[in-house]
């Protein structure tokens, strides 16, 4: 069996205004084995996230109050200016403007510099997924941002301007969310913040929209390949993704399989949404790479055909895809699938549990299933099933984190409800905390054209990711290649996630995805 243990530490700043915190990350030494080990101490007090929707059009910052389930309580309202005043980086100290004479003085700013910004506010709006199949683990990414807006809003904004925060919920469709943004770009707003809604956005940056808008789009998580790079394998000029993209997760999975002794790969994936194709084309490259031949079915039709099953997510059931499947003999099986359809798939009669050794080298869940409304559905069949993440969860040794225990702590302090173990809610606080460092960095002379040249020069301390820092370049977007495994335990009960190995990315480059 495995057996992870800490060998290291790194150091983390949480970057909004709560004063300076330094955090420590585990580094994990691991043994090939059959299945993933589990390690470390029980996790924490596990609280169940709120998931309903919140409404489907714009929205402004900061939402009313929040009842159980994530419905609101009351309206959502504009927040509320603060007095304008100087502005300090996470230890209090003041932020060195962008250039020599610039400082944010408690009696004025910048003016009005670009479009979306004036004397004493920035515009910024974003799609949101609040409704729909997506909302099972995107509908909860806004109260990360709002939590970041909160705080610096309540400290005085960046140099005297209070940040303007508009949402609207697209349902994760690729048409209405496209058109929302191109409204957003239309009106005039500074920026775009983390593009919680990946399936609009991927619509305006194939487009060209955002490049012929200038349009900075600060802080995704949404894993498209398009995020990261241009078709001709160009870094994106106007994205800054937070995340380790869907191609980097699908090798990981791969790679660290292969070295306990999986050889015959099997993947489920939802074909009708790009995440899912994007992984399945990585994991089946991946896996030739390592084994000298295809996953067994692969096809460009991304059908479900013998260990190789594209499906439609959202169906009511998946039995005889299932029973096909594992007629396969898959010995390790990846899951890129929405929260939905990947219970409806393990729930199937026909799906041996993660714990079964029909599947000798177990399951692996991307990103989207590591939410505590999945483990608690998904039950006895999930048990022993690994996530994979890049970002530091709310579990194990991660819960004494400073890093995590600010984000925890501001998340609840918009929507007590909500979940801290959601790891697209982590990734948008992060990419919140990427947005406002640049803009503090910029300084009172606000420009997007000064923001480029910011976040192509940024290195990131945010707190929450398992990378100390992130760091970009004019040449490339791929900041984030680290992910850690955290294996499901239930007994009966939801029991958390035990640590597993941490794996980096080696092929995550430009123009590699």
């Amino acid at each position: 069996m495995m057996s992870p243990r800490t060998t290291s530490a790194w150091p983390y700043v949480a970057v909004f205004v709560v004063g300076a915190l330094i955090g420590g990350v585990a580094m994990v030494e691991v043994v090939p084995a059959n299945r993933l080990a589990s390690a470390g101490a029980a996790p924490g007090t596990q609280q169940p996230g709120g998931t309903g929707p919140t409404g489907t059009g714009p929205t402004t910052t900061v939402a009313g109050p929040v009842g159980k389930h994530g419905k609101t309580t009351g309206g959502n309202g504009s927040t509320t200016p603060g007095q304008s005043g100087g502005q300090a980086n996470a230890g209090g100290q003041a932020i060195p403007p962008a250039k020599a004479g610039l400082t944010c003085t408690l009696s004025g700013n910048g003016g009005a510099t670009d479009k979306g910004v004036s004397a004493n506010k920035i515009e910024l709006a974003t799609t949101v997924v609040q409704s729909g199949i997506g909302s099972a683990f995107l509908g909860e990414m806004r109260y990360a941002m709002d939590a970041v807006v909160q705080q610096i809003n309540q400290a005085g904004g960046i140099c005297g301007r209070q940040l303007h925060m508009t949402y609207k919920d697209d349902g994760w469709q690729a048409t209405t969310g496209a058109q929302y943004l191109r409204d957003f770009v239309q009106s005039g707003v500074f920026a775009i913040p983390v593009g919680a809604s990946s399936e609009g956005l991927q619509v305006v940056i194939k487009s060209g929209d955002l490049d012929n808008a200038r349009m900075p789009v600060v802080g995704t998580d949404g894993l498209a390949i398009d995020q990261y790079a241009r078709s001709n394998g160009s870094a994106q000029p106007w994205v800054w993704p937070i995340a380790t993209s869907t191609a980097s997760s699908a090798r990981i999975m791969a790679d660290e399989a292969y070295k306990r002794g999986a050889r015959h790969f099997g993947i489920v994936f939802d074909n009708n949404y790009h995440f899912g194709r994007e992984a399945a084309s990585a994991y089946n490259a991946e896996v030739r790479r390592l084994t000298g031949k295809p996953v067994d079915g692969q096809n460009s039709n991304n059908s479900c055909n013998k260990a190789y099953c594209g499906i439609q997510a959202g169906q009511n059931s998946y039995s005889s895809q299932a029973a096909t499947f594992y007629q396969a003999k898959p010995d390790f099986v990846a899951l890129f699938l929405e929260p939905e359809t990947a219970l409806t798939w393990m729930q199937d009669p026909n799906t041996p549990a993660a714990s079964d050794s029909k599947v000798a080298f177990g399951y692996a869940g991307a990103q989207p299933l590591f939410t505590y409304q999945f483990e608690s559905q998904c039950g006895d069949k999930c048990d022993q099933m690994v996530t994979w993440t890049g970002f530091k969860p709310n579990v194990e040794q991660y819960t004494s984190d400073p890093g995590v225990r600010a984000y925890v702590n501001a998340l609840r302090a918009v929507n007590p409800q909500a979940d801290p173990y959601n790891q697209f809610s982590e990734g948008a606080y992060e990419g919140m905390q990427l947005l406002v460092t640049a803009l503090q960095k910029v300084g009172p002379d606000l420009t997007r054209a000064r923001l480029q040249a910011v976040l192509n020069a940024m290195t990131l301390k945010g707190g929450v990711t398992l990378q100390s820092s992130l760091s970009f370049t004019p040449l490339s977007r791929y900041a984030n290649t680290t992910m850690q495994a955290f294996t499901m335990q239930y007994k009966g009960t939801p029991g958390g996630w035990r640590t597993g190995p941490m794996e980096q990315d080696s092929h995550a480059k430009l123009g590699a995805g």
